[in-house]
């Protein structure tokens, strides 16, 4: 599954800046909802952009300031990819608000970087609280670099991002959340049909 699908999802992230904050739309839209949800989240975020229905809490700040920045943003993020700066990545998408380190982590594995979303689910799987690797809002740089590394290597250290792909996968699927998806394949396979 993370063979097959990462790369397309990978290409459409980096092709450009606008396929760089379609992946941030999708990602934002993952947050606190049903993942078999997000697919008419983002008819509706294309319809309709950052005026969005679905774009709630800290959302609607996110998509604008993706928007606004998207070139910046797609030129640094492509650049610390070229580099295989994992951390850096992280630390430049995590200056979109509304993604943390965690959902910022899940654009940096799109875009094709050793490292995973450990959600909720996985956090729980690891035996870690949901606040494990949140930040304050009045971290310091140096600060938050490190809580990042300190997340790429739990990442690393408990299997790297093809792992972590997929058994969430089957982890999630049909679950609670997702009873369309009742397959990993399926639900790795949605991921990318969201991004076409």
């Amino acid at each position: 599954m993370y063979d097959r699908d990462m790369p397309l999802m990978r290409a459409h992230a980096l092709a450009s800046p606008s396929g760089f904050v379609d992946v941030v739309a999708f990602v934002l839209s993952t947050i606190q909802q049903p993942l078999q949800s997000v697919g008419n989240q983002m008819a509706e975020i294309r319809a309709h952009g950052a005026a969005s229905k679905y774009l709630f809490g800290s959302k609607r700040p996110g998509l604008t300031y993706a928007m606004a920045h998207a070139a910046a943003l797609h030129a640094a993020v492509t650049a610390a990819v070229d580099a295989s700066d994992t951390i850096g990545a992280i630390d430049i998408i995590s200056t979109i608000p509304g993604l943390g380190i965690v959902k910022a982590a899940f654009v940096a594995q799109i875009v094709g970087l050793e490292v995973a979303c450990l959600d909720g689910h996985n956090l729980k799987r690891l035996g870690l609280s949901e606040a494990a690797f949140k930040l304050s809002k009045s971290v310091k740089p140096a600060t938050k670099r490190k809580k990042i590394a300190a997340y790429v290597d739990a990442c690393a250290s408990t299997g790297g991002a093809r792992y972590w792909w997929n058994s969430w996968c089957e982890y999630v699927a049909g679950n609670k959340a997702n009873r369309s998806l009742t397959t990993a394949d399926a639900v790795s396979a949605y991921h990318v049909a969201c991004l076409a």
